[in-house]
């Protein structure tokens, strides 16, 4: 009896009572596991991860503080703390996402997060390796969970026999608790929704190559990793070589370390290897043979994920890996992988997000990039899978051809026909043009867009020996060169353009390219290298024939000796020889003169106008403003009435709107600068826009709105300082596109 109630433990009976043994249900006691294994010795780095994590994760300390042992007494359980935000909103977990390159040590945050938030979650705990369980590509979740019960306190005699079974248990288990954990090597987000604990109080750590699109809004948090900076690596590669050894290297050595890893701290950790390894062998040996290894070679440690992640790629995306190198430019877009696939878009756009996923491309704003070290990997693929070059010369050859149609489409566009030695070519079968709209800005925004692709490809063309593609690409970039200079990308493409025209012995290509260099040289003040490069294109044209297209070639090269002389009489000027200046305006005005007669003599009205217009110019550098307005009006009316010449149109009214100003005719001039000034910025031109907006400071200064003038030059500030001018110019730039 035990207070009121009658109770009874245990009743045995029996006819003879020998020896009893009584037997009680054990206890079972469940200690909360932490199967974590150990963070890396040396980390730095990823704070703001640490704190986007923990804020998910909800109240606690700073997780970069050294990590809280876990709690193992089961009658000591700590107070569960504050619910994390958005635990009310049912029984999915908190769950960050986290992608990076191979090697880039999203294993090395997610451990570390996990030790320093382990007293956050007092449940457990785990740690799971989906490439320890993949079998030909996949993951059986059932073999998963299997062993991830037991450390729930599942004995194993009552596992679940199949997966449902094993899944309810899993939620039975995990409904409501605490529990951290980390799922390494997902490839996609079927893989991870069978392992998220039945709990918005659990936190999820999911690591993968690639974004995890198919995890849908389940992942509030998505952490893509990059390389670490150079101070950053360069901070891990001392803490791995220790720090006298660090101490005693050279500035030289220790950047040329930190340049062979590349920002990966898988690649540090080989280097620290190394060092161990060869304690004797200086720093600046070991950089040497890291960055052969690292580089050339390839380093099994650093390459076994990436060697894995190609194994699993389709035909289609293992052939663009293979083939990517040769689109010319920092990154690819999904027109240029399918010009070097050969294929439709949709083609090539699954076999880039294929390689995102992999983690062997990344996607960043422009267009899709690879780590350094995973080109040198791709290439070691491409020589293994294609040792005669035939497959990479083939997708070389596509590519420029590609770039070389939709380049000369959107100068047309800009510029409508225009003196060209090379053909158009027709579209790359199977392979879709740009879409470049109809206007020009559009068309410029593309060239602009894709500039580095493309004064690469000229480059690329000349190194491959495919000569007429790197005149055609160069001819078809001199447009936009004028509208957006970039004086040395100019010179070197224009450079290879020459090259590539005397290899080919073509000679309207010769006499062309050279023109075409002479610009930008003279633009820098390179003024013997250009006269060197007209001459030579003038005694080339007295080699051309009669028909119209050289004679028209031959006026060309008498204009640009023109060009050259008015830039030489301008930097006089500058420079304070107000005799060679305009000595040489002279000289530019009479080449002018002559062009302009050739064209008249051959019907090419175009040719003609825009003769006039560089007259206009050369008398605008003599200061005849008077003359220089009459002509830059004959040539605006010219232009006017032609079709698809909006530019020179809108050039020439500015050079009137400018010689009105010259003049003390404000009123008259304000008009035309305001039209051309509209024009600019509708081509987003930025360097007209910015000459046209100092001399609408002027005027408005001179018809006292002070405010006007202020937000004008402000304007042209900000677009020099955009692009790299030192000063305001002068009006240096004309469209010679269809001299």
């Amino acid at each position: 009896m035990v207070g009121d109630h009658a109770r009874v433990d245990t009743v045995v009976q029996a006819h003879h009572v020998g020896t009893v043994n009584v037997h009680q249900a054990a206890a079972v006691v469940h200690t909360p596991a932490f199967e974590l294994p150990p963070e890396r010795a040396h980390f730095v780095d990823r704070a703001e991860e640490q704190r986007r994590i923990a804020a998910l994760a909800g109240p606690g300390g700073d997780p970069s503080a050294p990590p809280a042992a876990p709690s193992v007494d089961p009658d000591a359980r700590p107070a569960a703390p504050a619910a994390p935000p958005g635990a009310e909103r049912g029984a999915r977990p908190q769950l960050v996402a986290i992608s990076g390159l191979g090697g880039i040590g999203k294993t090395a945050l997610c451990l570390r997060v996990g030790h320093r938030l382990a007293d956050r979650h007092p449940d457990g705990a785990h740690y799971l390796d989906l490439d320890d369980y993949r079998r030909d590509g996949a993951v059986d979740p059932a073999e998963v969970l299997a062993d991830l019960l037991p450390g729930l306190g599942v004995e194993p005699a009552w596992l679940g026999r199949d997966f449902r079974s094993l899944a309810r248990q899993y939620w039975a288990r995990t409904r409501g608790g605490r529990r951290l954990l980390v799922i390494d090597n997902a490839r996609t987000g079927a893989e991870v929704q069978p392992l998220l604990p039945a709990s918005a109080a659990s936190l999820v750590l999911v690591t993968s190559h690639g974004p995890l699109y198919d995890l849908g809004d389940t992942a509030p948090l998505e952490l893509a990793l990059a390389p670490l900076d150079a101070d950053k690596t360069a901070e891990l590669l001392r803490l791995l070589l220790g720090e006298q050894r660090w101490a005693d290297a050279e500035p030289a050595t220790v950047h040329a370390l930190a340049t062979a890893c590349a920002g990966l701290p898988k690649a540090a950790e080989v280097a620290g290897e190394l060092a161990r390894r060869l304690p004797h062998r200086t720093l600046a040996a070991l950089a040497e043979r890291l960055t052969a290894e690292l580089h050339q070679q390839g380093s099994a440690p650093v390459e076994a994920v990436w060697d894995a992640a190609y194994a699993e790629l389709s035909p289609d995306a293992a052939r663009l890996y293979r083939t990517l190198a040769q689109c010319p430019g920092p990154y690819a877009t999904e027109h240029t992988a399918a010009a070097l696939l050969g294929t439709g878009l949709t083609t090539a756009e699954d076999a880039l997000a294929e390689l995102v996923t992999a983690g062997l491309l990344d996607y960043r704003a422009g267009g899709y990039r690879r780590h350094a070290l995973v080109r040198g990997h791709a290439h070691r693929r491409a020589e293994q899978a294609d040792p005669t070059g035939e497959e990479r010369a083939a997708a070389r050859a596509r590519v420029l051809h590609w770039l070389r149609r939709q380049t000369a489409r959107a100068d047309l566009v800009i510029a409508g026909r225009r003196l060209t030695v090379e053909p158009e070519v027709p579209a790359l079968p199977g392979v879709p043009d740009a879409d470049l709209g109809t206007a020009k800005s559009g068309a410029l925004h593309w060239m602009e867009a894709n500039r580095q692709a493309l004064y690469g490809a000229v480059a690329l063309a000349h190194d491959s020996g495919r000569d007429e593609d790197a005149v055609a690409l160069a001819e078809s970039l001199w447009t936009h060169f004028l509208d957006h200079p970039r004086h040395a990308e100019a010179i070197d493409a224009f450079a290879a353009a020459v090259s590539a025209a005397d290899r080919a012995e073509h000679l309207r290509a010769r006499v062309r390219t050279r023109c075409l260099l002479a610009r930008p040289l003279w633009e820098t003040a390179r003024f013997e290298e250009a006269a060197e490069a007209l001459d030579r294109a003038r005694a080339l044209a007295e080699l051309l024939g009669d028909d119209f297209e050289d004679r028209r070639l031959a006026a060309s090269a008498v204009d640009f000796g023109g060009q050259l002389a008015l830039a030489e009489g301008e930097w006089a000027e500058a420079h304070g020889d107000a005799a060679t200046a305009r000595e040489r305006s002279t000289a530019a005005r009479a080449a002018f003169d002559t062009a302009r007669d050739i064209h008249l003599a051959i019907g090419n009205a175009y040719g003609a106008a825009l003769q006039t217009y560089q007259s206009a110019k050369a008398a605008a550098a003599a200061d005849e403003q008077a003359d220089a307005a009459d002509l830059f009006g004959r040539a605006y009316e010219a232009f006017a009435a032609m079709t698809g010449r909006q530019r020179m149109t809108a050039r020439a009214r500015h050079g009137l709107g400018r010689a009105l100003l010259r003049s003390e005719q404000a009123a008259d001039a304000e008009p035309h600068l305001a039209a051309a000034l509209a024009d600019a910025e509708d081509r987003h031109s930025t360097f007209d826009e910015a000459r046209i907006r100092l001399d609408l400071a002027t005027l408005a200064d001179r018809t006292a709105r002070p405010e006007d003038a202020a937000r004008h030059r402000a304007r042209a500030a900000e677009l020099r300082a955009a692009h790299g001018a030192e000063a305001a110019s002068e009006d240096k730039p004309s469209a010679l596109d269809g001299s």
